[in-house]
Parts: structure tokens; C-alpha cells; sequence
């Protein structure tokens, strides 16, 4: 009776640890869906992995500097949704979190009701996949009014806390908003 006593102990404190160590990913996943959702960018990017905040400044960057040289009202328009705030030579060397920041800003100005929308929408998670000991997959749905969809995130843990990971490849990003400014007006 008390081996099965001990045992049943340990595995409360088992199943605990367990659970709690699942609690970060999830946390740092809801923190960062209710600052996106909210269009606070700039703090949905305190919770993206570093390194792919630097990928994205690497491959973006440079396109929208490029971009300020064009004539183009909607090419301008969109540099300054780009930069917001930000104006000369301040805008080369704006923080990886801004980049996004500045991405998110684009994605939203084309498409502004759906976060309008997003700001009331109900986020749930499905459930979380451990791929390994530092890397999994949080399965989500999000439901606006009667309408729902299902996603998925990667998160990482470095340096001892988890980080969200971009799902797109900034280098197709940025091809896609450089084949947008250099297209040909009438075409």
C-alpha cells in the first residue's frame, strides 16, 4: 500500500512537471496572438525567435530602401506603411522587431477588415506537438462569429524560453514585395 502510495505521489509530480513544462510554449503562443490580433506588432515581435527577426530584416530591408527612390504614389504609400514613424536616414537602421512590425503593417493595410475582425476573434488551442525536447507545434483554431479555421505555429526554445517562428521564408517575402514595386504601372 505505501509503495503504490509513493508511486501515485510521483506520478502527480510527474504528470505537474510535465504539464508545467508544457505551460511556456503555450503562454508565450497566447501572448503573442493577443498582441497580433490586437495589431500591437512591435510586441508580437518581442516573442519571435531572434534569429528569424534578423532573416526578415536581411531580405526586407533592403527592398523598401530601395523602394523611397520610386516616383510611384501607391510605391510610396506603401514605404511609408512600411516605416510608419520613421523618416530618413533613421529607416536604415531600424531594429529587426520594426521590420516586422513594418511587414505587419503592410499585410494589414491590404487587407484591413480581416483585422478588424481578428481583433474579436476567439483563439483555442487544439493541441500541442513536442517534435523534440526544444521544438513544437502549437494546433490552433481561430473562430470570428460563426466562421472558424485551423493553423498551426512553431515554436522554439532558446537560451531558455520559447519563441514563435516565422512560417514564411522572408527571402520569398521580400521577392514578392520587390516584383509588387518594380511592376510596370498599366500592367
Amino acid at each position: 500500500m505505501i509503495k503504490a502510495l509513493a508511486f501515485l505521489v510521483t506520478l502527480t509530480f510527474t504528470a505537474a512537471g510535465l504539464a508545467a513544462a508544457a505551460n511556456p510554449a503555450e503562454e508565450v503562443f497566447q501572448r503573442y496572438w493577443g498582441a497580433y490580433s490586437k495589431k500591437d506588432f512591435a510586441r508580437a515581435a518581442s516573442d519571435i525567435l531572434p534569429s528569424d527577426l534578423d532573416d526578415t530584416k536581411t531580405a526586407l530591408l533592403p527592398v523598401l530602401l530601395g523602394a523611397q527612390a520610386s516616383k510611384e504614389k501607391e510605391i510610396q504609400e506603401m514605404v511609408n506603411t512600411f516605416f510608419g514613424r520613421t523618416v530618413g536616414k533613421a529607416r536604415e537602421s531600424v531594429s529587426p522587431q520594426d521590420v516586422y512590425a513594418g511587414l505587419q503593417r503592410l499585410v494589414t493595410s491590404g487587407n484591413p477588415q480581416f483585422f478588424e475582425l481578428l481583433k474579436d476573434a476567439k483563439v483555442a488551442i487544439i493541441f500541442v506537438r513536442s517534435l523534440d525536447a526544444d521544438n513544437a507545434e502549437i494546433h490552433y483554431q481561430v473562430t470570428i462569429g460563426s466562421e472558424s479555421d485551423t493553423d498551426v505555429e512553431a515554436l522554439t526554445r532558446k537560451n531558455g524560453r520559447w519563441w514563435v517562428r516565422i512560417n514564411e521564408d522572408p527571402k520569398q517575402v521580400a521577392a514578392q514585395i520587390k516584383a509588387m514595386i518594380e511592376k510596370k504601372p498599366g500592367s
